[in-house]
């Protein structure tokens, strides 16, 4: 074979070669693109699916809001009427609801990150009694036994998010009733450990029913499992193991699960809070408050609370006619719902700062608050409330800002 033969075919070869690798860049390129392509699609419609979400759970929120206002409205107007059975079941629905609701919302947060809670006093005692209190009333017609022991050591105003405590020992408390059958459910919260500014707290959550399975544990809900145990049920669903770790990591709490075959099962929780601060205000004046709500009922129900704890109330359902009424009178506190038509909170907010930086303004919101942030922030919003809400939550935010109240500050 000549050399120049030899030459022909090595470039031949090297052509080949070339023409290969071109192609299959080519071909790895147009498959990089199409992924590319893909990869955003997906990253648009997880965007848009959480958007909804969080839409949807403010549309819910909204008119659960008026539900459990007026249903401890009329509780606490008309005291005969707390034994009431239709009043009671229509208050273990409305808070039941919001849990199941704020177990949605935490699935839609748990990818991204933005589960955060928030630091305001609170009452613990009464979040658990009311918790328990919910909860035997649906025990009523069952064979089962709910009962809370409160260790009164615990001090009575802490800091903290009742809210999420709230969902991750009702998640605990409802999965627990789900397997007991003619037995006893025992709810516990003990101090552990006290300093001089924390306490910190055991939630026990025992019962006698079987003991539940890894499988169970790993369950969403548990109505789409084949468990015969948990089937007939008087409880919708079951205990979300994602969402209440999330929740406990939220608030730096610690879940464990104590098993002892069949005598009984016990969920732990334990938490450390701080000591809730006495608020500073002059509770000796009268204050005078302005509400701002496009749903009329949730203008009712939060202005009767408060004329209830003797404000001075003044209510209007749109954020424009709310910018006149600041100019022109003298609050100490402005209430501000966000989502209203024509001018929305945060807008109106912006118009008022331009001529008064002092008065606190709290925001009303029934929505995912992690995209409001910034937005609250730059506008001179103080704080915010989620609803629906408990009357001392939003007494307790009135009064840690009223009297207190640094210009452009915000918590």
């Amino acid at each position: 074979m000549s050399y120049q033969l030899i030459i022909g075919l090595l470039v031949g070869v090297f052509a080949i070669v070339i023409f290969l690798m071109q192609n299959r860049n080519q071909r790895l390129s147009r498959q990089n693109n199409t992924l590319t392509d893909q990869n955003e699609k997906l990253l648009k419609q997880s965007k848009l699916d959480h958007q909804f979400v969080s839409n949807l759970s403010a549309e819910l929120r909204t008119p659960l809001y008026g539900i459990i206002g007026l249903t401890n409205l009329l509780s606490e107007e008309h005291p005969e009427l707390k034994e009431d059975q239709n009043i009671k079941s229509l208050k273990f629905s409305g808070d039941y609801l919001l849990t199941l609701i704020n177990n949605v919302l935490q699935v839609n947060n748990i990818d991204d990150g933005s589960v955060k809670a928030r630091s305001i006093n609170f009452n613990i005692k009464e979040v658990t009694q009311n918790l328990v209190n919910s909860f035997r009333y649906a025990t009523e017609n069952s064979n089962n036994t709910i009962e809370l022991n409160f260790d009164d050591s615990i001090h009575a105003k802490l800091q903290g998010d009742p809210l999420i405590l709230s969902q991750i020992l009702m998640n605990l408390i409802n999965n627990a009733l789900r397997f007991t059958r003619n037995g006893q459910v025992k709810v516990s919260a003990i101090l552990v450990n006290q300093t001089e500014d924390h306490n910190t707290i055991t939630f026990s959550i025992k019962h006698n029913g079987k003991e539940i399975s890894k499988e169970e544990e790993k369950s969403i809900y548990y109505e789409f499992t084949k468990n015969r145990r948990s089937q007939g049920s008087y409880l919708g669903t079951g205990v979300n193991t994602t969402i209440v770790n999330t929740l406990s990591n939220a608030i730096n709490g610690t879940l464990s699960l104590n098993n002892k075959a069949d005598e009984f099962t016990e969920s732990l929780l334990t938490v450390s809070f701080a000591i809730g601060k006495e608020s500073e205000a002059d509770m000796g004046k009268k204050l005078k408050a302005l509400v701002v709500d496009d749903n009329k009922i949730n203008l009712m129900v939060t202005s009767k609370l408060l004329i209830d704890e003797n404000f001075d109330c003044e209510t209007v359902d749109n954020g424009i006619d709310a910018i006149e009424l600041v100019r022109n009178n003298n609050f100490d506190i402005v209430l501000m719902d966000v989502n209203m038509p024509n001018l929305n909170g945060v807008g109106a907010t912006k118009k008022i700062r331009e001529f008064n930086t002092e008065i606190p303004i709290i925001a009303f919101t029934a929505v995912d608050v992690t995209q409001l942030n910034e937005q609250m922030i730059r506008a001179g919003l103080n704080d915010y409330i989620l609803k629906p809400f408990e009357k001392g939550q939003l007494l307790d935010k009135i009064y840690q800002h009223v009297g207190v109240f640094e210009a452009g500050e915000y918590s």
